[in-house]
């Protein structure tokens, strides 16, 4: 977005986001009669370093080149990546305080802190401490939040997430980002018209400047004003 403005100054650019909770486990809360990822107990998870490699197939050279892409990819944006934090498959709280936290305004603010304290800070957004840090730097109530970690609220609403993105939607991987503008309203979680534009995986800062190019492109050819709005539907 930085870079969208540096390159046109007198067009405001608005993201709207709204995140759908993921897990590549889907909503299986049991496999051949044992826990999936939401299993494990708080201290007792395995490493992102450890987990990638079943998701690699098991295959080493292909977990390697795994890490190293993302690696390069943070580096880029000032972000060094620690895959030695402990990571469950189905977070199920942190995302429960994630759509919790999307009501006050805070949900990015909420996943920035997260974010930062999980992939840089081997501070696991599976543990509960972590989550709690967050929502004070997000500027959420601690002690609501915490109230809402004990109570099931939003926990059958991320269950429910899990599965539908996968079964529903057609959501195999993630991230998964989905850019509507006022010309479209389409895409696996809206029912309006117009084909959004997408971008599947990680992806770098010259290609989400170009695709907020090519979407002014396509206002400016309908005959859109100076301004434009984007809403994003990003996972």
């Amino acid at each position: 977005m930085s870079a969208f403005h540096e390159a046109h100054p007198d067009i405001a650019l608005l993201l709207n986001v709204t995140r759908h909770p993921y897990s590549f486990n889907g909503d299986r809360r049991k496999q051949d009669g044992a826990l999936t990822g939401a299993g494990y107990p708080e201290g007792q998870e395995p490493t992102w370093h450890e987990s990638l490699l079943g998701y690699c197939g098991d295959d080493e050279n292909r977990r390697q080149a795994a890490e190293d892409g993302m690696r390069e990819l943070g580096r880029k944006v000032g972000i060094e990546l620690d895959y030695n934090v402990q990571t469950q498959w189905q977070p199920v709280d942190s995302q429960r305080l994630m759509l919790w936290a999307h009501r006050f305004g805070k949900q990015e603010a909420y996943m920035s802190a997260l974010g930062r304290r999980h992939f840089e800070e081997r501070k696991s957004a599976s543990h509960g401490s972590t989550l709690l840090e967050a929502c004070a730097e997000a500027g959420l109530d601690v002690e609501a939040a915490r109230a809402l970690l004990a109570s099931e609220e939003l926990r059958e609403e991320v269950w429910h997430s899990y599965g539908s993105t996968i079964r529903e939607k057609g959501v195999h991987a993630i991230p998964l980002f989905i850019f509507n503008s006022p010309l479209t309203d389409g895409g696996p979680f809206r029912s309006g018209q117009g084909k959004p534009r997408t971008v599947h995986g990680s992806a770098s800062r010259d290609e989400f400047l170009s695709l907020f190019e090519r979407i002014l492109s396509d206002m400016k050819a309908a005959g859109g004003g100076r301004g434009s709005e984007q809403r994003c539907s990003s996972m």
